[in-house]
């Protein structure tokens, strides 16, 4: 049988072909490998909130104090340079005013009511006041790209001299990226899912869900959406990142999360302290 000289060199392009996407794939995902740090099994998503006490409010995180259980919790900035705990960019689904966040100023958000309670959008600084060194894990709201580096360093500032453990998470692997390249010492974590990550269609969203911008930001760990999976994650897991997933609603999906392979989870509608 004589070989096919033209057929032999297209079979061996292509396999160079799939061999330089493949490192390149691994190089790309690859995430921060080389420094410990300790997390809490647990956090509660947006505070110990329920149906009286609303989420990213002052009693939903004094409830996790007495409870000694960390806090996953949201900040963004106002229009007057206030960073606030809040986790929508838009404002109506909580204080029923269709505005972001950044549009007023903090005396103007402190008018607003969070849900049918007298509870107020906190600062950033009585958040962690009233949390009083529980583990906290605050994730950076950015609407799409764009971050003001102001607004990072004043988070920073701030969370510093937290006395309790931290880290910071975003769904923007630009803001772990500024983390890494100014602040080094903090604790990073990527937030991702899968299915066009949250919204993000095309190839840009196949790319976060993938984790493809991991060799720009090196997470320290990575927070990956209950029940979604993607090729990204799965090499993640492989590599033998720190996983932490949100968010979880019951034991049983805490018990389904650990054999995924997860080892920190971030829950609401049961008890946390259960975990």
């Amino acid at each position: 049988m004589i070989e096919n000289p033209v057929l032999t060199a297209i079979v061996m392009v292509l396999i160079i072909i799939f061999l330089l996407f493949a490192c390149a794939f691994v190089y790309m995902t690859t995430p921060n490998k080389f420094r410990f740090f300790d997390m809490p099994v647990a956090y509660c998503h947006r505070g110990f909130w329920d149906e009286n006490l609303p989420e990213n409010s002052l009693p939903a995180f004094k409830k996790c104090a007495e409870k000694e259980i960390g806090v996953e919790l949201d900040v963004q900035p106002t229009k007057d340079g206030k960073i606030v705990v809040f986790h929508d960019i838009n404002l109506k689904r909580v204080c029923g005013v269709d505005k972001a966040v950044s549009e007023l100023t903090f005396e103007e958000l402190s008018e607003l009511c969070l849900k049918d309670t007298e509870e107020h959008i906190p600062l950033f600084t009585e958040a962690l006041e009233v949390l009083a060194g529980v583990p906290v894990s605050c994730e950076i709201k950015t609407a799409g790209a764009a971050f003001d580096p102001e607004f990072l360093e004043g988070v920073y500032q701030i969370i510093k001299d937290y006395d309790g453990l931290y880290n910071i998470i975003s769904f923007n692997p630009y803001v772990l990226e500024w983390f890494k390249n100014n602040h080094p010492e903090v604790i990073r974590g990527q937030l991702s899912a899968g299915n066009g990550h949250l919204g993000v269609k095309g190839i840009l969203g196949w790319g976060l869900s993938n984790l493809l911008l991991n060799f720009k930001s090196k997470p320290d760990f990575i927070s990956y959406k209950f029940g979604d999976k993607s090729l990204g994650f799965l090499l993640c897991r492989f590599y033998g990142t720190r996983l932490c997933v949100w968010t979880v609603h019951s034991l049983e999906d805490v018990e389904e999360a650990a054999y995924e392979g997860f080892s920190t989870f971030v829950g609401e509608d049961f008890d946390v302290t259960e975990v």
